[in-house]
């Protein structure tokens, strides 16, 4: 018997009358939230969920979602959360693949073809009237959660991460990840993603205090800082970037950020670090496929390896791997990065093809992400194979040629990518943001560039933009950039 959704029990025996949630205004002790969590396990029950059933959220950030991952835990059923920034098409492809008994959502969903898959609810028509402690017994094995990937192929995969997943990377959240009692941590990070889910049962199981936010919105991060003094933040870069160009006055109850998804260049860290002058820095990796586990560059390391993404959590084993499928031994040499352990997830839903070509039988997750060792043991992410630029015979890694770019203080972010040319194959190209009330023309950053890369790196255009696309949790959407310009050089 193991089921993740105990963790609540534990907290709530532990620190019963301490604030675990701070939601609009209002606080929500450990006992309040599983009081909660058992009102949701009987409206669940009432309405017939089982074991094994999915019960999926189409919504952004609230309380209702977090009390519906662990009611359905209860009941042995699945929790599927799926993006709200979805139209109501493509949500429409993933009710389809899931078939969830219920869709809980905040919308109001257009779509009259959902009604003939599923169940729709809306949450303000929910009363819960009643209790219930029932615990289904679940094995490690079973599927706590499946999280659909924002995958540039037609239809995202989903995740099935299961109990022994969940359970197993708690204990990377307080030996690699520092999480303590006293934290008090905002949660602005979209609740469909591995990321937000993993902070949830993070710093439930410590005992710390959450701040959640609907949506990441800088106003808003803003004031919750310094309204309620949060020590941990968990940002993609783009977002520790855009409070450094708003926001000038520090934050200093932050005592420790992450930065994943990408990287926060040289220069880039100078600037936000003027913002939170008492916090320690890591970069971390790792995928929905892991929940979410695979290394962590420590605050000791992240001066003199800052471009770096660590070493192994606990837990987890890594290895690089060749083309040819043979290890990678030699420092400085690329490899595809695989992860081996207890949080490596069960497959993709209703997908025994990717299942099998992602998931190897020994055990080993292919990631899909390019990377080196230096001759310390610290690995250094290259790009996403898919990622890597293919031009004049020569491979480039757009993190590479990124890196150089933001080596100028004037830019915010960049993006490289890859697009056809009747020439090279492929042409670098670089599209570039600006600092607030900063400039510099393409022939500069060029020149800049002509310095620091071999000529066949060097972005054939560098196209200035007022803004990069990007999904919810802060990554660059480069699909839509390919998509967009596709013809620039025909």
């Amino acid at each position: 018997m193991l089921n993740i959704s105990e963790a609540v029990s534990r907290a709530s025996q532990k620190w019963p009358e301490k604030a675990f949630l701070i939601f609009d205004n209002q606080e929500i002790t450990f006992k309040d939230f599983r009081e909660n969590v058992n009102r949701w396990t009987d409206y669940l029950s009432k309405n017939k969920i089982e074991k094994s059933d999915i019960v999926s959220v189409y919504s952004k950030n609230n309380t209702d979602m977090l009390y519906l991952w662990m009611a359905s835990n209860r009941l042995g059923a699945i929790f599927a959360p799926f993006n709200f920034n979805l139209r109501d098409t493509e949500l429409e492809k993933l009710v389809q693949d899931s078939k969830p008994r219920l869709l809980f959502t905040d919308a109001d969903l257009k779509s009259g073809n959902l009604e003939k898959i599923t169940k729709v609810v809306k949450f303000d028509t929910i009363t819960l009237s009643g209790s219930s402690k029932s615990l289904e017994f679940t094995e490690p094995d079973d599927v706590s959660t499946l999280l659909y990937t924002s995958g540039t192929e037609s239809l995202p995969k989903g995740v099935m991460n299961t109990h022994i997943n969940w359970t197993a990377a708690l204990l990377s959240s307080v030996v690699d990840l520092n999480w303590k009692h006293d934290d008090v941590f905002l949660l602005s990070i979209p609740l469909y993603h591995v990321a937000g889910l993993y902070t949830f049962i993070g710093f439930l199981n410590v005992g710390g205090t959450i701040i959640l936010g609907r949506k990441p919105d800088l106003p808003e991060i803003d004031s919750f800082i310094r309204k309620y003094k949060v020590t941990y933040l968990i940002f993609p870069p783009t977002l520790f970037i855009a409070l450094s160009q708003f926001f000038t006055e520090p934050y200093p109850s932050v005592r420790n950020c992450i930065s994943f998804g990408a990287f926060l260049g040289k220069q880039q860290v100078a600037a936000v670090s003027k913002l939170f002058p008492n916090a320690e820095w890591r970069n971390y990796y790792g995928q929905t496929e892991s929940t979410p586990m695979g290394t962590t560059l420590q605050p000791e390391h992240f001066k003199s390896k800052g471009e770096s993404i660590g070493k192994p959590h606990i837990n987890v084993e890594i290895r690089l791997v060749g083309d040819d499928g043979a290890p990678v031994s030699k420092t400085g040499e690329i490899g595809e990065i695989q992860l081996r352990g207890p949080t490596v997830a069960a497959g993709y839903y209703n997908n025994p093809e990717k299942t099998a070509e992602t998931f190897l039988k020994d055990g080993w997750l292919r990631t899909g992400d390019l990377a080196k060792f230096d001759s310390d043991g610290f690995l250094y992410f290259v790009d996403r194979k898919k990622d890597i630029v293919r031009t004049g015979g020569e491979n480039v890694s757009t993190m590479e040629v990124e890196g150089a770019i933001l080596e100028d203080a004037r830019t915010a972010e960049a993006a490289v990518i890859g697009i056809p040319h009747k020439y090279w194959g492929e042409a670098v190209t670089a599209f570039v943001t600006l600092r607030k009330e900063q400039k510099v023309d393409e022939a500069e950053l060029l020149s800049n560039l002509n310095k620091r890369l071999a000529a066949y790196k060097i972005p054939k255009k560098i196209i200035i933009v007022d803004a990069l696309p990007h999904n919810p949790s802060g990554k660059i959407l480069k699909k839509e950039l390919r998509e967009k310009y596709s013809g620039i050089y025909a």
